[in-house]
């Protein structure tokens, strides 16, 4: 057995064996971690392999989770169904905002997608019969089988961890081989990308439209975690705090949205117990300092250490 498999074994073992060994609350937060992380791989596919700059991931979060959250309280469907209503919402708004997106670039796609991210919230505000408004939503958290003995922060942690896997699995070998190649034609040379052949604009909309779906899974893993959702949670600093994780953990990385998740759910927390005043601050300052000395992200930084490694390697022998 190759020492990759041995590393991938032991790192699963690991996995599924946090939620009963680590207090109750840590398994709560990782819950939230995963869920973070799977929105982030949709920002890093629109982003860090398409090189769309988007400003509105946190109204494809909010969407989701109101998908999934509206379809269990008024149509009493099944929480993992509505994951998958989720994903096809999402999918379709973010598939048909895509066709605005596929004509702009840089600071004027900035632009169009940052008003979706200043309207989710007065949307969500103004459809209170529905919505719930400023006073929100609570939702019935998922509840193990009986014949399990699992807490209910344990089932919820394995819940997502399963969606994420499946989500992590079928980004990577979206991104592998071809594809991959095509969206990083797409990103750094449009114009020969299209000479060669590449549907540009197509590769824009459909990325545009997966990314948002898994934004939208994220949401509605989110609302297993928490177990209640507001209009105030999806707010613009969201959507910043999005595109600032995917830079720390490394533009055009599967895996950077692994340390997206855990910036996202650890930082500002960490932040505001520092100093709440200077919270802003704080948070600030660990993304410059993350900017400086890794300037393509922690992953991006490792992936660069590790083929400089071996091309050095490589030429000694």
């Amino acid at each position: 057995m190759s020492a990759k498999r041995i590393v991938g074994l032991i790192f699963a073992a690991i996995l599924i064996a946090i939620p009963l060994t680590v207090p109750g609350y840590l398994t709560f937060q990782l819950s939230g971690v995963m869920a973070y992380a799977v929105a982030a791989i949709g920002l890093n596919l629109i982003t860090g392999y398409a090189g769309q700059i988007s400003l509105g991931h946190n109204a494809f979060f909010a969407l989701g989770a109101y998908s999934a959250a509206l379809s269990m309280t008024y149509f009493n469907v099944h929480y993992m169904t509505s994951i998958l209503i989720a994903a096809v919402v999402s999918f379709v708004v973010g598939y048909l905002s895509g066709f605005p997106a596929q004509r702009l670039r840089g600071l004027y796609l900035a632009l169009i997608t940052l008003v979706l991210a200043v309207s989710v919230s007065p949307v969500i505000k103004h459809f209170k019969s529905v919505t719930g408004g400023m006073s929100g939503l609570s939702i019935e958290r998922p509840s193990p089988p009986e014949w399990l003995n699992l807490t209910r922060d344990a089932w919820i942690y394995y819940t997502v961890l399963s969606v994420t896997v499946l989500c992590f699995y079928l980004a990577r070998n979206f991104v592998a081989g071809s594809t991959g190649r095509a969206l990083t034609a797409v990103r750094s040379a449009p114009l020969a990308a299209s000479a060669m052949g590449v549907n540009v604009n197509g590769y824009k909309v459909l990325i545009f439209g997966l990314g948002s779906m898994l934004g939208g899974i994220g949401g509605a893993l989110f609302n297993f975690s928490i177990g209640f959702i507001a209009p105030d949670s999806f707010n613009l600093l969201l959507s910043v705090s999005f595109l600032a994780a995917i830079v720390v953990g490394g533009l055009g990385t599967i895996w950077g949205a692994v340390v997206a998740g855990l910036f996202l759910q650890f930082v500002p927390s960490y932040a505001s117990d520092l100093s709440e005043a200077l919270s802003g601050a704080v948070y600030g300052g660990i993304l410059i300092i993350c900017m400086f000395f890794m300037p393509k992200g922690i992953v991006g930084t490792l992936i660069e250490w590790k083929q400089s490694r071996a091309e050095r390697k490589g030429s000694v022998q």
